[in-house]
């Protein structure tokens, strides 16, 4: 990696029900498709993380959350570039579904997430997802 090679931000959302997060495979095709991740996505223009966040919940999944707060930040290395990772943590808005066009998608308790191909960067955060819960397990 170039050390003049921008840094992206990406925007990361955890979203429980419950005891269960809230993943989705990325598209056949796209970078990593048919990995599996939480929902997420590249910053635009003068965006928050935080509107990020939001955003990219809205477009892959369809939930509006608005009770989500910064959970970790890390920094990780892909061949010619540098990606800032912002995680946030929230619960699934009560009555909420999934958008007709919604990316794939479960809903699964954080121990069995570790049965998927699931995209080594966020690896470390779910290990302190299921070591530490942000929610109390209900």
């Amino acid at each position: 990696m170039s050390p003049s090679s921008p840094t992206i931000d990406v925007s990361v959302v955890i979203l429980f029900d419950g005891p269960r997060m809230l993943v989705n495979r990325r598209p056949e095709g796209s970078y990593f498709g048919g990995w599996w991740e939480w929902p997420g996505g590249k910053r635009e223009g003068d965006e928050s993380a935080l509107q990020c966040a939001r955003r990219e919940l809205r477009e892959e999944i369809g939930y509006d959350a608005p009770g989500l707060r910064e959970y970790a930040v890390r920094e990780v290395d892909y061949p010619g570039r540098r990606v800032r990772l912002t995680f946030f943590v929230g619960r699934k808005p009560d009555g909420a579904a999934a958008s007709p066009g919604a990316l794939e998608h479960r809903w699964m308790p954080p121990e069995d997430v570790r049965s998927l191909q699931f995209l080594e960067p966020n690896l470390p955060v779910l290990e302190q997802i299921i070591a530490h819960p942000p929610f109390a397990r209900i």
